[in-house]
Formats: structure tokens, sequence, C-alpha cells
């Protein structure tokens, strides 16, 4: 069986609004755009859980798919679970 491709492509200037909305619907404060990177988007970083403890403690990034839009992810780094990779 053949997984399907997502195509990423690049924010529009209301992407960024929007994208910029949703993280902070998710808890973050603190994103920066980019398109320099393996992933083009919007980075959400978390919060410093010993100053804000009911922040995200995880990061992630909003990125824009041809196919589903806007996507939220976030890879085994991310998720400080680096020792599940295979």
């Amino acid at each position: 069986m053949q997984a399907p491709t997502i195509n990423q492509v690049e924010f529009t200037e209301q992407d960024h609004e929007t994208a910029k909305r949703l993280a902070e619907r998710l808890g973050y404060k603190q994103h920066a755009y980019t398109s320099t990177s393996g992933l083009w988007g919007l980075f959400c970083l978390p919060e410093n859980p010993a100053y804000v403890p009911e922040g995200p403690h995880c990061g992630g990034c909003i990125i824009k798919t041809e196919q589903f839009g806007l996507m939220f992810v976030q890879d085994l780094e991310d998720l400080k679970s680096e020792d599940l990779q295979g």
C-alpha cells in the first residue's frame, strides 16, 4: 500500500494570522515563523514549566499543506522521546 503524499507549502499573509491564533489557542505564547528549516511554518516554543506550570511543555510546529491546510505537528525531539526512534 502506498502512503499518501503530503506536500508542504509556504504561508500566505492570512495564514500567519490564523497560525498565531491557533498557537495561542494551543497555549503557546512564544512562536516564530521560518521557511529555512526542514519544516516551513510557525514554530511553537514551550514555556518554561518552572515559571508557567500550566503552559505547554513540548514544542511543535504549525505547517501548511496542500492537502489539509494548517496542521500542528510534533516530532520525537519535540516530545522528548528520541529514545523511540527505530
